[in-house]
């Protein structure tokens, strides 16, 4: 893996205006205004405008007022995400469908903080439009799959195979095609962790220690969904990313986790050395 998408990966945490004013709202709540949206025939346009240069990233949210859910569908990184005006951040969200209606909102990481903007004015999709049928799916089908974790190993695997998303641009392959990412919560914070496609089929276990950070170790955490992910890089060498696209989540049942759905992966050390000392101290 190359070391800015190595460097990304362990910095991803998942993870959430007045469009001529970086002040903050100071009515009901704390929050900044409402993003724009746009809907066209096949996406929705979410217009986000830049609030402080201290931005390191901004999480967006949809929500689709068919169930009144809100998911995370993805990160904006500054400065890569900046339109060419340098005033506004662009996200595209193509995976709508047809006859629903949305909200979105997005949440800036500045300095340490979280500044979360209002949700947006509802749109509305065309039944008849160019937008994917109900029938499509955007979040892999578990098909009763358990995940099974093995305490003494600190590994999970799955007991039987998941079904991808059926949205044809899935199924694109390649480093900047789809790829599964396991949602992990600790205490404090959520974030996505990018899985190898074997890692989804039957009975491949998946060593927990490695892929978690030390915050995720040696604490309570809960392993929430399985989502599909794709990073968008920028065209220069460097490949820095720009933008990080996330599916719906499919929900996962852990067994091994106890009633509170916790587990606890204890960190890992090598056994003590010998005294190789080569004089008395």
């Amino acid at each position: 893996m190359k070391k800015v998408t190595s460097l990304f990966y362990i910095s991803l945490a998942v993870l959430v205006t007045t469009f001529f004013s970086c002040k903050l709202k100071v009515q009901d709540s704390d929050l900044y205004d409402k993003p724009l949206v746009n809907v066209t025939d096949r996406q929705v346009t979410i217009v986000i405008p830049l609030m402080n240069t201290d931005t390191k990233y901004i999480n967006v949210y949809r929500r689709d007022k068919q169930n009144d859910k809100a998911i995370s569908i993805g990160i904006l990184y500054h400065p890569e995400a900046l339109e060419k005006d340098n005033k506004n951040y662009i996200y595209i969200d193509n995976l709508v469908k047809k006859g629903h209606s949305y909200q979105y909102s997005a949440r800036y990481y500045i300095n340490g903080r979280y500044y979360l903007t209002e949700w947006s004015d509802t749109i509305n999709t065309d039944k008849n439009g160019s937008f994917y049928d109900d029938s499509i799916s955007f979040a892999y089908k578990m098909n009763d799959a358990i995940l099974i974790y093995e305490k003494t190993e600190n590994t999970i695997q799955f007991n039987k195979t998941i079904d991808a998303p059926t949205f044809p641009d899935f199924h694109q392959t390649g480093d900047d095609g789809w790829k599964p990412a396991l949602i992990v919560k600790n205490s404090t914070t959520t974030q996505a962790f990018e899985l190898s496609q074997e890692k989804v089929r039957n009975r491949v276990a998946i060593p927990l220690v490695g892929m978690l950070p030390s915050s995720f170790l040696d604490t309570d955490i809960t392993i929430e969904a399985l989502v599909g992910q794709k990073t968008i890089y920028d065209n220069d060498k460097q490949r820095k990313v720009v933008k990080v696209i996330w599916t719906e989540p499919a929900e996962i049942n852990v067994q091994g986790a106890g009633g509170d759905k916790k587990i606890n992966v204890k960190s890992q050390s090598g056994m003590e050395g010998l005294d190789y000392s080569r004089k008395a101290q």
